[in-house]
């Protein structure tokens, strides 16, 4: 019986770009013909053991079409996965239309806003990519040089979108499209004895609070031995 979650963030916590492979890693994902994103051997070892107990769930920023890109190992593809921030579940890898409608609810009060930020800032000239995601909320990459702490910052004076930032990325979020949120869905659903949460940034934060134990910018190889150990 799976009685521990394990609620994740994907990349830079669960998985890594090819940027920080090692020799020893597996790649998970390959997109546009190349190899992006990989598992230590090691992580791959404990997921097949802890998942016998503990319900491994990604949490992910990643739209549905990005997240089914991974090509998960035997033994260790998750049956459940929360994407869009939070907005969608996917459980075995068809999308929840009850949890769907629940978000879509709160996104819907946002819709007009959305559709106003995303109007003037695909026209604005600091962002390589501006886009919906999803139905869900809008994302920018900015291009070099920009600073995204100030840029984050203005846009937040101009909108009542939550807007965060990490990397070279900026998010617009609708106030219900948090990992929180659905966290506290993902506990209802699954009435776990105790759940463990890992990730890596700022958009991480709301579901790392709401856990039993919380893991920030962790050794994932460490938080797996520590889930298996409990």
């Amino acid at each position: 019986m799976k009685n521990k979650l394990f609620a994740c963030d994907l990349d830079n916590t669960l998985i890594h770009s090819y940027k920080y492979r090692t020799d020893d890693d597996i790649c998970i994902e390959i997109y546009a013909g190349r190899e992006q994103s990989f598992i230590s051997r090691q992580a791959v070892d404990l997921l097949r053991q802890i998942i016998v107990t503990t319900e491994l769930i990604p949490v992910t920023t990643r739209s549905i079409e990005q997240y089914r890109r991974i090509n998960w190992l035997d033994g260790i593809k998750p049956t459940y996965a929360v994407t869009s921030n939070g907005a969608n579940l996917l459980y075995n890898d068809v999308v929840d239309s009850n949890w769907r409608r629940f978000f879509l609810d709160g996104i819907n009060l946002y819709r007009e806003e959305l559709n106003l930020q995303f109007k003037a800032l695909s026209l604005d000239k600091r962002f390589s990519v501006c886009r919906i995601v999803d139905d869900s909320f809008l994302f920018l990459k900015c291009i070099e040089n920009v600073n995204l702490e100030e840029t984050a910052n203005t846009l937040q004076k101009t909108t009542n979108l939550i807007v965060e930032y990490t990397g070279q990325k900026i998010y617009l979020f609708p106030q219900i499209v948090n990992k929180g949120e659905a966290l506290k869905l993902l506990q209802k659903k699954l009435s776990p004895a105790i759940t463990f949460c890992a990730g890596d940034s700022i958009i991480d934060l709301p579901m790392l609070i709401l856990a039993d134990k919380s893991y920030f910018r962790p050794v994932i190889e460490s938080v797996l031995t520590d889930i298996f150990d409990f």
